[in-house]
Protein backbone atom coordinates (compact mmCIF):
# COMPACT_ATOMS: atom_id res chain seq x y z
CA UNK A 1 0.00 0.00 0.00
CA UNK A 2 2.83 2.43 0.94
CA UNK A 3 3.80 2.42 -2.94
CA UNK A 4 0.19 3.78 -3.66
CA UNK A 5 0.30 6.39 -0.97
CA UNK A 6 4.11 7.58 -2.66
CA UNK A 7 2.02 8.12 -5.90
CA UNK A 8 -0.77 9.85 -4.67
CA UNK A 9 -0.98 13.49 -5.56
CA UNK A 10 -3.37 14.43 -3.57
CA UNK A 11 -1.78 12.97 0.08
CA UNK A 12 1.69 14.10 -1.05
CA UNK A 13 0.60 17.64 -1.92
CA UNK A 14 -1.34 17.83 1.83
CA UNK A 15 1.55 15.96 3.60
CA UNK A 16 4.13 18.60 1.78
CA UNK A 17 1.64 21.69 3.04
CA UNK A 18 1.69 20.14 6.47
CA UNK A 19 5.69 19.26 7.03
CA UNK A 20 6.87 22.52 5.42
CA UNK A 21 4.86 24.27 8.23
CA UNK A 22 5.49 22.63 10.62
CA UNK A 23 9.49 22.63 9.60
CA UNK A 24 9.10 26.24 9.19
CA UNK A 25 8.04 26.58 12.77
CA UNK A 26 10.67 24.64 14.31
CA UNK A 27 13.07 26.24 12.41
CA UNK A 28 12.00 29.98 13.89
CA UNK A 29 11.94 28.45 17.58
CA UNK A 30 15.65 26.98 16.64
CA UNK A 31 16.96 29.87 15.14
CA UNK A 32 15.33 32.96 15.73
CA UNK A 33 14.36 31.77 19.22
CA UNK A 34 10.61 32.29 18.35
CA UNK A 35 10.78 36.04 17.93
CA UNK A 36 8.40 37.71 15.60
CA UNK A 37 8.97 40.93 12.94
CA UNK A 38 7.28 43.91 14.27
CA UNK A 39 7.51 47.15 12.38
CA UNK A 40 6.21 49.79 15.59
CA UNK A 41 5.57 52.35 12.90
CA UNK A 42 6.84 53.54 9.64
CA UNK A 43 8.78 56.57 9.03
CA UNK A 44 10.94 58.38 6.11
CA UNK A 45 14.36 60.33 6.16
CA UNK A 46 13.28 62.94 8.03
CA UNK A 47 12.08 60.81 11.04
CA UNK A 48 8.34 61.71 10.32
CA UNK A 49 5.60 59.02 10.95
CA UNK A 50 4.28 58.10 7.49
CA UNK A 51 2.25 54.54 8.40
CA UNK A 52 1.35 52.92 11.54
CA UNK A 53 -0.42 49.45 12.00
CA UNK A 54 -2.31 47.70 11.35
CA UNK A 55 -0.70 47.70 7.82
CA UNK A 56 -2.98 45.77 5.55
CA UNK A 57 -1.65 42.86 3.23
CA UNK A 58 1.49 43.27 0.71
CA UNK A 59 2.35 46.23 2.18
CA UNK A 60 5.03 45.96 5.21
CA UNK A 61 4.46 42.09 5.13
CA UNK A 62 2.58 39.39 3.42
CA UNK A 63 0.04 39.11 4.86
CA UNK A 64 -0.10 42.51 6.86
CA UNK A 65 0.15 42.76 10.56
CA UNK A 66 -2.14 43.27 13.74
CA UNK A 67 -3.06 45.98 15.66
CA UNK A 68 0.42 46.27 17.79
CA UNK A 69 2.69 46.23 14.42
CA UNK A 70 3.19 42.47 14.60
CA UNK A 71 3.58 40.08 11.32
CA UNK A 72 1.04 37.77 11.11
CA UNK A 73 2.52 35.12 8.13
CA UNK A 74 5.27 35.29 10.70
CA UNK A 75 2.78 34.54 13.92
CA UNK A 76 0.86 31.69 11.78
CA UNK A 77 3.96 30.09 11.31
CA UNK A 78 5.69 30.41 14.73
CA UNK A 79 2.00 28.78 16.16
CA UNK A 80 2.06 26.00 13.51
CA UNK A 81 3.78 23.72 15.79
CA UNK A 82 1.68 24.50 19.20
CA UNK A 83 -1.70 24.05 17.27
CA UNK A 84 -0.86 21.38 14.73
CA UNK A 85 0.79 19.20 17.30
CA UNK A 86 -1.65 19.61 19.89
CA UNK A 87 -4.09 18.27 17.31
CA UNK A 88 -1.77 15.24 16.37
CA UNK A 89 -1.00 14.20 19.92
CA UNK A 90 -4.67 14.19 20.53
CA UNK A 91 -5.28 12.45 17.28
CA UNK A 92 -2.84 9.73 18.46
CA UNK A 93 -4.53 9.09 21.79
CA UNK A 94 -7.66 9.11 20.70
CA UNK A 95 -6.84 6.10 18.12
CA UNK A 96 -4.63 4.61 20.62
CA UNK A 97 -7.00 4.36 23.40
CA UNK A 98 -9.89 3.28 21.50
CA UNK A 99 -7.74 0.79 20.04
CA UNK A 100 -6.91 -0.77 23.34
CA UNK A 101 -10.43 -0.20 25.01
CA UNK A 102 -12.05 -1.68 21.85
CA UNK A 103 -9.60 -4.67 21.47
CA UNK A 104 -10.69 -5.73 24.64
CA UNK A 105 -14.30 -5.39 24.31
CA UNK A 106 -13.61 -7.31 21.05
CA UNK A 107 -11.42 -10.29 22.26
CA UNK A 108 -12.31 -11.03 25.86
CA UNK A 109 -16.06 -9.21 26.32
CA UNK A 110 -17.82 -9.31 23.11
CA UNK A 111 -21.49 -9.76 24.28
CA UNK A 112 -20.74 -6.41 26.02
CA UNK A 113 -20.38 -4.66 23.22
CA UNK A 114 -23.98 -4.13 21.94
CA UNK A 115 -25.28 -2.36 25.48
CA UNK A 116 -22.04 -0.15 25.22
CA UNK A 117 -22.69 0.96 21.85
CA UNK A 118 -26.70 1.70 23.37
CA UNK A 119 -24.98 3.79 26.08
CA UNK A 120 -22.67 5.44 24.24
CA UNK A 121 -24.22 5.86 20.56
CA UNK A 122 -25.79 9.44 21.71
CA UNK A 123 -22.53 10.88 22.44
CA UNK A 124 -22.01 11.28 18.79
CA UNK A 125 -24.92 13.81 18.88
CA UNK A 126 -23.57 16.05 21.61
CA UNK A 127 -20.99 18.41 19.79
CA UNK A 128 -17.62 18.42 21.30
CA UNK A 129 -17.51 21.94 21.72
CA UNK A 130 -20.16 22.87 23.45
CA UNK A 131 -19.41 19.80 26.18
CA UNK A 132 -15.78 21.14 26.28
CA UNK A 133 -16.73 24.49 26.90
CA UNK A 134 -18.64 23.73 29.75
CA UNK A 135 -16.12 21.64 31.32
CA UNK A 136 -13.27 23.99 30.74
CA UNK A 137 -14.98 27.39 31.11
CA UNK A 138 -13.39 27.38 34.61
CA UNK A 139 -10.05 26.32 34.50
CA UNK A 140 -8.84 27.55 31.20
CA UNK A 141 -10.37 31.82 31.82
CA UNK A 142 -8.50 33.54 34.10
CA UNK A 143 -9.77 34.79 37.59
CA UNK A 144 -9.23 38.04 38.92
CA UNK A 145 -6.51 36.85 41.17
CA UNK A 146 -4.90 34.70 38.28
CA UNK A 147 -4.81 31.24 37.57
CA UNK A 148 -5.67 28.58 40.47
CA UNK A 149 -3.32 25.89 38.50
CA UNK A 150 -0.37 26.04 36.50
CA UNK A 151 0.19 25.64 32.75
CA UNK A 152 0.86 22.33 32.47
CA UNK A 153 -2.39 21.12 34.78
CA UNK A 154 -4.89 23.28 32.59
CA UNK A 155 -3.43 22.15 29.52
CA UNK A 156 -3.10 18.35 30.74
CA UNK A 157 -6.68 18.48 31.77
CA UNK A 158 -7.61 20.03 28.32
CA UNK A 159 -5.82 17.42 26.41
CA UNK A 160 -7.74 14.87 28.61
CA UNK A 161 -11.37 16.22 27.98
CA UNK A 162 -11.06 16.50 24.53
CA UNK A 163 -9.69 12.78 24.49
CA UNK A 164 -11.54 10.90 26.29
CA UNK A 165 -14.74 12.44 24.88
CA UNK A 166 -14.05 10.16 21.55
CA UNK A 167 -12.48 7.03 22.87
CA UNK A 168 -16.15 5.47 23.55
CA UNK A 169 -16.88 5.71 19.90
CA UNK A 170 -13.68 4.85 18.61
CA UNK A 171 -13.65 1.86 20.96
CA UNK A 172 -16.96 0.53 20.05
CA UNK A 173 -16.17 1.21 16.36
CA UNK A 174 -12.45 -0.96 16.90
CA UNK A 175 -14.68 -3.92 18.49
CA UNK A 176 -17.34 -4.04 16.13
CA UNK A 177 -14.38 -4.23 13.45
CA UNK A 178 -12.54 -7.07 15.30
CA UNK A 179 -15.60 -8.80 16.69
CA UNK A 180 -16.60 -8.66 12.53
CA UNK A 181 -13.41 -10.73 11.80
CA UNK A 182 -14.12 -13.32 14.25
CA UNK A 183 -16.17 -14.24 12.12
CA UNK A 184 -13.90 -14.86 9.12
CA UNK A 185 -12.83 -18.29 8.00
CA UNK A 186 -9.04 -17.85 8.79
CA UNK A 187 -10.07 -16.82 12.27
CA UNK A 188 -11.87 -19.86 12.59
CA UNK A 189 -8.86 -21.50 11.13
CA UNK A 190 -6.24 -20.02 13.23
CA UNK A 191 -8.45 -21.36 17.05
CA UNK A 192 -8.45 -24.99 15.41
CA UNK A 193 -4.66 -24.47 15.08
CA UNK A 194 -4.23 -23.22 18.42
CA UNK A 195 -3.88 -20.08 18.05
CA UNK A 196 -4.26 -17.95 21.66
CA UNK A 197 -6.09 -14.41 21.72
CA UNK A 198 -2.41 -12.53 21.81
CA UNK A 199 -1.51 -14.66 18.76
CA UNK A 200 -4.75 -14.29 16.63
CA UNK A 201 -4.51 -10.01 17.94
CA UNK A 202 -1.37 -9.54 16.38
CA UNK A 203 -0.77 -12.03 13.33
CA UNK A 204 -4.75 -12.26 11.95
CA UNK A 205 -6.54 -8.74 13.25
CA UNK A 206 -4.43 -6.11 13.93
CA UNK A 207 -2.73 -6.40 10.10
CA UNK A 208 -6.66 -5.69 8.84
CA UNK A 209 -6.98 -2.55 11.24
CA UNK A 210 -3.80 -0.99 10.58
CA UNK A 211 -4.87 -0.52 7.41
CA UNK A 212 -8.04 1.72 8.98
CA UNK A 213 -5.94 3.52 11.29
CA UNK A 214 -4.14 5.82 9.51
CA UNK A 215 -7.39 7.37 8.10
CA UNK A 216 -8.92 7.26 11.65
CA UNK A 217 -6.19 9.50 12.54
CA UNK A 218 -6.18 11.94 10.02
CA UNK A 219 -10.17 12.36 10.62
CA UNK A 220 -9.30 12.50 14.54
CA UNK A 221 -6.53 14.93 13.68
CA UNK A 222 -9.50 17.24 11.59
CA UNK A 223 -12.19 16.87 13.88
CA UNK A 224 -9.78 17.97 17.30
CA UNK A 225 -9.16 20.92 14.87
CA UNK A 226 -12.52 22.23 14.24
CA UNK A 227 -13.36 21.75 18.02
CA UNK A 228 -10.09 23.98 18.65
CA UNK A 229 -11.56 26.78 16.43
CA UNK A 230 -14.23 26.67 18.11
CA UNK A 231 -13.28 26.72 21.74
CA UNK A 232 -10.81 30.35 20.41
CA UNK A 233 -13.98 31.84 19.52
CA UNK A 234 -15.37 31.16 22.96
CA UNK A 235 -12.50 32.43 24.17
CA UNK A 236 -11.18 29.11 25.71
CA UNK A 237 -7.45 29.40 24.53
CA UNK A 238 -5.17 26.31 24.66
CA UNK A 239 -3.78 26.66 28.08
CA UNK A 240 -5.37 29.67 29.74
CA UNK A 241 -7.12 32.88 28.74
CA UNK A 242 -5.17 36.09 29.72
CA UNK A 243 -8.06 38.74 31.30
CA UNK A 244 -6.97 42.03 31.78
CA UNK A 245 -9.38 42.84 34.71
CA UNK A 246 -7.62 46.07 35.59
CA UNK A 247 -7.04 47.80 31.91
CA UNK A 248 -10.95 46.34 30.85
CA UNK A 249 -8.81 45.13 27.63
CA UNK A 250 -9.94 41.65 25.46
CA UNK A 251 -8.85 38.22 26.43
CA UNK A 252 -5.78 37.61 25.14
CA UNK A 253 -3.68 34.44 23.84
CA UNK A 254 -0.30 33.93 25.84
CA UNK A 255 0.89 31.77 23.22
CA UNK A 256 0.75 31.74 19.41
CA UNK A 257 -1.38 28.67 18.88
CA UNK A 258 -4.05 29.78 16.29
CA UNK A 259 -7.33 29.49 18.18
CA UNK A 260 -6.06 32.05 20.48
CA UNK A 261 -5.20 34.25 17.63
CA UNK A 262 -8.41 33.48 16.36
CA UNK A 263 -10.75 34.41 19.37
CA UNK A 264 -8.03 37.64 20.00
CA UNK A 265 -8.69 39.03 16.46
CA UNK A 266 -12.03 37.49 15.54
CA UNK A 267 -13.10 41.60 16.92
CA UNK A 268 -10.88 43.34 13.89
CA UNK A 269 -13.52 41.26 11.35
CA UNK A 270 -15.36 44.65 10.93
CA UNK A 271 -12.57 47.10 11.35
CA UNK A 272 -9.32 45.11 9.78
CA UNK A 273 -10.86 42.18 8.30
CA UNK A 274 -7.49 40.58 7.13
CA UNK A 275 -5.95 40.59 10.75
CA UNK A 276 -8.71 37.87 11.57
CA UNK A 277 -8.90 36.13 8.45
CA UNK A 278 -5.54 34.88 8.45
CA UNK A 279 -5.29 32.28 11.42
CA UNK A 280 -8.93 31.54 9.98
CA UNK A 281 -7.12 30.80 6.92
CA UNK A 282 -4.41 28.56 8.05
CA UNK A 283 -6.90 27.02 9.87
CA UNK A 284 -8.95 25.91 6.81
CA UNK A 285 -6.01 25.50 4.50
CA UNK A 286 -4.77 22.84 7.38
CA UNK A 287 -7.86 20.97 7.39
CA UNK A 288 -7.94 20.64 3.43
CA UNK A 289 -4.52 19.71 3.77
CA UNK A 290 -5.51 16.96 6.07
CA UNK A 291 -8.68 16.37 4.02
CA UNK A 292 -6.04 15.73 0.45
CA UNK A 293 -4.21 12.99 2.64
CA UNK A 294 -6.99 11.41 4.11
CA UNK A 295 -8.69 11.35 0.44
CA UNK A 296 -5.41 10.06 -1.00
CA UNK A 297 -5.46 7.08 2.13
CA UNK A 298 -8.73 6.02 0.86
CA UNK A 299 -7.84 5.83 -2.95
CA UNK A 300 -4.40 3.90 -2.23
CA UNK A 301 -6.35 2.05 0.19
CA UNK A 302 -8.55 0.85 -3.22
CA UNK A 303 -5.73 0.61 -5.64
CA UNK A 304 -3.86 -1.56 -2.80
CA UNK A 305 -7.07 -4.06 -2.62
CA UNK A 306 -7.51 -4.22 -6.24
CA UNK A 307 -3.93 -5.14 -6.81
CA UNK A 308 -4.37 -8.10 -3.91
CA UNK A 309 -8.06 -9.06 -5.88
CA UNK A 310 -5.63 -9.18 -9.11
CA UNK A 311 -3.10 -10.82 -7.80
CA UNK A 312 -4.97 -13.39 -6.62
CA UNK A 313 -6.29 -14.10 -9.29
CA UNK A 314 -3.45 -14.46 -11.34
CA UNK A 315 -2.21 -17.07 -8.75
CA UNK A 316 -5.32 -19.12 -8.39
CA UNK A 317 -5.38 -18.91 -12.74
CA UNK A 318 -1.79 -20.77 -12.42
CA UNK A 319 -2.71 -22.98 -10.11
CA UNK A 320 -5.81 -24.34 -11.69
CA UNK A 321 -3.38 -24.61 -15.29
CA UNK A 322 -0.65 -26.15 -13.17
CA UNK A 323 -3.60 -28.88 -11.93
CA UNK A 324 -4.93 -29.07 -15.50
CA UNK A 325 -0.99 -30.25 -16.71
CA UNK A 326 -0.43 -32.38 -13.74
CA UNK A 327 -4.17 -34.40 -14.52
CA UNK A 328 -2.67 -34.62 -17.86
CA UNK A 329 0.34 -35.92 -17.39
CA UNK A 330 -1.29 -38.78 -15.13
CA UNK A 331 -3.77 -39.67 -18.29
CA UNK A 332 -0.70 -40.18 -20.40
CA UNK A 333 1.46 -42.19 -17.82
CA UNK A 334 -2.11 -44.37 -17.46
Amino acid sequence: MFKWIIRSKSFMAGFLFLSVLMLLSIGNTLFNDGEIRRDAFLSDENGTIIAAPPYPPFTVFPLGSDLEGYDLLHMMIEGAKITIGIALMIAVLRIALGLLIGSLLGMYARRWIAPFEKIFSSFTLIPLSLVAAFLLHNVLMMQPDGFENPFWQRALFEVFILTIYAVPTLAIFQANEIKRLHDEDFMEAASVLGGGPRHKMKVHIFPHLKENLMQLSIQQFIQVLIVLSHLGVLNLFFGGTYVDYGGGGPPKSMYYEWSGLVGVYIRSLNFHPWIALVPIAFFTLTILAAQLMLNGLKKADEQANEEKKIRHAASAEIQSDHDESFTLSLKKDA
